[in-house]
């Protein structure tokens, strides 16, 4: 009974494994069948032989697929099965029609054809498309009312062509990734975006990119625009577009790293939430305006490589950009021009100023003043000749503010630049003591002496100073050592030299090439000529007071006075407003030397009314002397205004 039993359990097994066995069989046998009819159907839509076609199943691509797919960023799904396509030619346009291929496919190093012919028509696309170090150069790229459900990714792939993308829906993300061969100059050429609609993510990360538009975008989820290059490197005409106008974004913004060497448009786009440009560089200057923020807008670092002479460039080419093809009604001045980049600055300024960043935020300020003063110029320029007495004080207002501004944009360029602004009080009292000198008034100041009364202590300071200067001398050790510390001495000094001038010899070659590109025979000429004429136009003037000056007074002395008042005035203003670097740069270092002389010889000179006021024997009774000074003392105080502001504002003290 129980062999019985036993046989009867060992059959029933052994039926059971077969059947397992059959199973499994079955079961490798139908996704064989499955892998069949999938490649069969590729080859026919893609026009490629079926062998070309690779499995998951086979195992000489595994280590391929995983090597393309190693950056998925949990983009994709590990489960996932690939069918991948290698080395071949093939245009894929017939694939967005056929919706009932659902497979996923890597096109690795192919020659790809991408167009969508029957754009009148929706379609949709239900597989993870995947191209790895394609190459797009047969067509224009156009895709136009196409439903992706899926991933289109590109990774390292080359576009010879326009990449056109319009009126399309993504349910997932569509990914640019090293898009660019800086050894070979490859980058996409034209990336147009418009009125697509991302639920997914856009990420562009590594890629260079010379022409983008995103115009009437809507982004439901984040986007990503890192560690890419946009526009040319070397625009000097601005025909590079990058396009970023009207995109909405529903979820984070991303623009870390980014470098836009082109005008960069951003104006009446929409920020939901996190718009981060952090680390982000502009050669030209943004435009920001009428932009939504309705939370955190992060500027920090971002670095504006442009002066005011390209940015009166820009706004001019914009200005000639934007009413070329415009309506004569919709025509915009060229001061709404610069108005336009004025809200553009003043929306990045009040965002770092909400983040508390002020010093940030003054930079942004800067620029916004540099708009300003083209707009005042602008309306200066095209004022009415025939106009009423309010309107003219207006325009002249515009003006005198317009001057303001050009002025303290020379002398410290807003109150950003602490150094150039110390130069600029250099300069001053240097050329306040040649003017001293040159006129025999050095006497005025070298009468001054400290008197021994209770506000001066001097005295005492100094026969301190000279207690402590001979109880060195008088030590022992300098007694018995005197040649040792000599040579110790000097050893110093010429060691000191030796290493300015081997940093020199080390950097001959960068000093050199800054030299010859600085200095400028022609623009030296130019700004000298400059100078000649006020002079002149100053003597015509003064030519012309004489008429109006009384008979009982004596003229020469009266124009003597005005003449040295103005002439103190204007070599000054020349000098902060010089365009060539090179001679700047030696009456800077000029002018440091002269000023440490003079200090040595009276410290009065930095401001004789108030050495006056401790000493009232110095002789302020020569009239030349007293408008010289007054000039002097005028333009001080207009730099020490500016001087204790940028020295604020670069300090840790918030302003």
């Amino acid at each position: 009974m129980i062999k019985e039993t036993l046989e009867k359990i060992l059959h029933t097994l052994e039926k059971c494994c077969k059947k397992t066995h059959q199973n499994g069989k079955n079961e490798v046998d139908e996704d064989k069948i499955k892998e069949d009819k999938i490649k069969e159907d590729l080859s026919k839509i893609l026009k490629i032989k079926k062998d070309n076609i690779y499995t998951p199943s086979d195992t000489g691509v595994i280590k391929l697929k995983k090597e393309i797919l190693r950056q998925k960023n949990e983009l994709f799904s590990d489960d996932e099965e690939w069918y991948m396509v290698c080395e071949e030619t093939l245009d894929i346009s017939s694939l967005y029609n056929k919706n009932n291929v659902q497979c996923n496919i890597i096109f690795s190093k192919c020659s790809v054809g991408l167009n969508n012919k029957q754009s009148q028509n929706d379609c949709i696309v239900k597989a993870n498309l995947y191209f790895y170090n394609c190459t797009f150069e047969k067509a224009l790229i156009k895709l136009e009312n196409i439903t992706f459900e899926k991933i289109l990714f590109f990774n390292q792939c080359k576009f010879k062509r326009r990449v056109c993308i319009y009126n399309n829906r993504f349910l997932s993300h569509l990914v640019f990734i090293k898009c660019h061969d800086k050894q070979n100059n490859t980058k996409i050429i034209s990336l147009n975006l418009q009125e697509n609609t991302f639920e997914g993510y856009l990420f562009i990360k590594n890629c260079t990119i010379e022409n983008i538009n995103l115009w009437k975008n809507k982004f439901e989820n984040r986007s990503y625009f890192v560690d890419s290059e946009f526009g040319y490197e070397q625009d000097k005409d601005n025909k590079a577009k990058l396009n970023f106008s009207n995109a909405r974004f529903e979820d984070n913004a991303y623009f870390n790293n980014s470098k836009f060497y082109s005008y960069a448009d951003f104006h009446e786009c929409e920020f939901e939430k996190i718009a981060c440009f952090y680390g982000v560089t502009f050669d030209k200057a943004p435009n920001f305006s009428q932009i939504i923020l309705k939370d955190n807008f992060n500027a920090l670092n971002i670095t504006l490589n442009f002066t005011f002479d390209d940015l009166k460039k820009q706004i001019k080419q914009e200005y000639e950009n934007f009413n070329k093809d415009t309506n004569k009604q919709e025509k915009k001045s060229l001061d709404k021009i610069a108005n336009d980049f004025r809200d553009s600055f003043r929306v990045v300024k009040n965002a770092l100023i909400k983040d508390n960043n002020l010093l940030e935020a003054s930079n942004f300020h800067k620029y916004e003043l540099y708009c300003k003063e083209i707009e005042l110029k602008e309306n200066w320029n095209n004022r009415e000749t025939k106009t009423t007495a309010r309107k003219s004080s207006l325009h002249l207002k515009y003006f005198i503010d317009s001057l303001l501004l050009g002025f303290y944009r020379k002398l410290s360029d807003h109150h950003t630049d602490f150094l150039k602004v110390f130069n600029n009080i250099v300069l001053l009292v240097a050329l306040y003591s040649v003017f001293l000198f040159m006129g025999g008034y050095e006497d005025n100041l070298k009468s001054y002496q400290y008197s021994d009364n209770l506000l001066d202590n001097n005295s005492s300071l100094t026969n301190a100073f000279k207690d402590i200067k001979n109880s060195i001398i008088q030590s022992s050790f300098v007694q018995e050592y005197p040649s040792c510390i000599l040579i110790f001495y000097y050893g110093l000094i010429a060691i000191g030299f030796l290493m300015i001038f081997w940093d020199i010899l080390k950097n001959i070659k960068k000093i050199y090439e800054v030299i010859k590109n600085e200095i400028c025979i022609k623009e030296i000429i130019f700004c000298v000529l400059n100078l000649v004429a006020y002079f002149l136009g100053l003597l015509i003037v003064l030519i012309y007071l004489n008429i109006y000056i009384p008979k009982s007074q004596d003229s020469l002395a009266v124009l003597s006075n005005i003449g040295i008042f103005f002439v103190f005035i204007i070599f000054y203003l020349w000098l902060v407003y010089l365009k060539s670097l090179a001679l700047r740069l030696m009456f800077v270092v000029v002018s440091y030397i002269i000023v440490i002389i003079v200090l040595g010889i009276s410290i009065s000179i930095l401001n004789p009314f108030i050495g006056k006021i401790f000493n009232d024997e110095q002789n302020f009774t020569n009239p030349i002397f007293v408008y010289i000074t007054f000039a002097y003392t005028i333009l001080l105080i207009l730099i020490l205004f500016s001087l204790q502001k940028t020295a604020r504002k670069n300090s840790i003290v918030p302003s």
